[in-house]
């Protein structure tokens, strides 16, 4: 292959592989968006899920203040009943049954009452909670479905430029040696990137020193070469060959 039918080549692959990264980003973009919106929509479910129970404890707690309220009326009739005993007593032996009746009841008075207030925390609390993660539950669904939307318009941007893309991929592959797009594709399979300059005798895609043989056949750019290191097509620019032009590889 003479040097201007080479450089022309090297010109198409890289452009094949411009158009080609180009895919590669779109489809890696396209396979982001329902992740995005799949992450999302769990964190909505969660929130859900959390309003859920706090909406289950609500629940139960009033079930208690109700129970505590019957049981705490019931403590203040049998206190009422028990004074009246006391009042009504004939000697200190009654009295002092009554008393001790009195004592009870008040202790047992007094432990429910806590235990009403500690409810009624209970209920104020969970009825703050539910209101603070409804609010972020209706601000997330607004979220993403605007971000639904969204993706749905980007997307379709991206499979129409994925559509135009792969015209001109179709164009580009007619002026293309085939055996040499035969080893493109095969690089490509394996690393996306599969042409890279190579500068100053250096691989522009593992990074790596050529051998000066390698290096020679690039500078008389007579034909495709590969890096030995990392099999990527490699090949020297124009200022690269035009520096060593008279004066041999570096």
């Amino acid at each position: 292959m003479d040097v201007d039918s080479l450089k022309s080549e090297i010109q198409h692959l890289e452009k094949l592989q411009e158009i080609d990264l180009e895919i590669f980003e779109i489809d890696k973009k396209l396979r982001e968006i329902p992740d995005i919106l799949s992450a999302l929509k769990n964190k909505i479910e969660e929130l859900h899920e959390q309003i859920e129970q706090d909406k289950t404890t609500y629940k139960e707690a009033e079930r208690w203040q109700k129970e505590h309220e019957r049981a705490i009326e019931m403590q203040k009739d049998l206190l009422a009943k028990s004074k009246a005993k006391l009042a009504g007593s004939r000697n200190e032996r009654e009295a002092n049954a009554a008393q001790r009746e009195i004592d009870t009841i008040k202790r047992a008075l007094n432990e429910r009452e806590e235990e009403a207030i500690h409810i009624m925390e209970v209920i104020e609390q969970t009825t703050e909670s539910i209101r603070q993660k409804d609010e972020r539950y209706q601000a997330l669904q607004s979220e993403f479905e605007g971000m639904e939307q969204e993706s749905r318009k980007k997307a379709s941007g991206m499979e129409d430029s994925k559509v135009r893309l792969g015209d001109e991929r179709k164009q580009l592959l007619k002026t293309i040696n085939h055996r040499n797009l035969d080893l493109y594709e095969k690089i490509r399979m394996r690393k996306p990137r599969a042409i890279v300059p190579a500068i100053k005798g250096i691989c522009q895609g593992c990074h790596m020193m050529l051998p000066p043989q390698t290096y020679n056949i690039l500078l008389r750019s007579d034909r495709l070469s590969q890096c030995p290191n990392c099999h990527r097509i490699v090949y020297c620019t124009d200022k690269e060959i035009c520096s060593m032009d008279g004066s041999g590889a570096k």
